[in-house]
């Protein structure tokens, strides 16, 4: 059975330029958070595309001036500025999970957790990118078939981990993989004394 679609309306940061289906799907996923930088390899596997074709799109989107490469990955240029609209079909919203929540140390310093844990995978997870802006970090990794996409948020001392997946056929393995990162995170950054174990989770 095919998987639903719904329409959804992008804002991108641009003056309105011809875009492929390729180019758009490339921003679409770079628009879900537009201060977000995601990794090459993080958005092959989150859009499943060869790389080759990836490269091409994100080389042409480099000349429109809608995208930039950073030594972290590729992000969108200038998300203030005036946007337009563009008509893209798209899957479904993925399905949401919020697992653990935990409080960090008021005085976590939260760019040593980034450089921490910035382009390290774990378990079966992969680095897809981060967003770290006045309203707080989030790091994403994302399984090699792209089903799962796994997100730890750090706002002021919270640090919130949620699971995006596809299908309820991926609930369990993605609230596992919750705790996993929760475990991870914990012991990567033993010297920041976070804590041991969470403080709530969902049932």
């Amino acid at each position: 059975m095919n998987e639903p679609h719904t329409r959804k309306m992008y804002f991108f940061d641009a003056d309105e330029k011809e875009l492929d289906y390729r180019q758009l799907e490339v921003l679409s996923a770079l628009s879900e958070d537009a201060k977000s930088t995601y990794s090459f390899q993080g958005l092959r596997r989150k859009l499943s595309l060869h790389q080759e074709m990836l490269s091409r799109t994100l080389s042409r989107l480099e000349e429109q001036e809608l995208v930039e490469r950073t030594n972290d990955g590729y992000r969108i240029i200038n998300p203030n500025k005036e946007t337009f609209r563009v008509g893209y079909i798209a899957k479904a919203t993925p399905i949401e999970t919020q697992a653990v929540t935990a409080y960090l140390p008021r005085e976590v310093n939260v760019s040593l957790i980034l450089n921490k844990l910035k382009g390290r995978w774990f378990r079966e997870f992969r680095w897809l990118g981060y967003s770290d802006t006045q309203n707080g970090l989030v790091l994403s990794w994302i399984t090699d078939d792209g089903h799962i996409q796994i997100r730890a948020n750090i706002i002021k001392n919270i640090l919130t981990i949620s699971a995006l997946y596809e299908s309820k056929i991926d609930q369990e393995r993605a609230t596992r993989s919750t705790f996993e990162l929760f475990d991870f995170i914990n012991r990567s950054t033993r010297q920041i004394s976070l804590p041991t174990e969470p403080v709530s989770a969902a049932a």
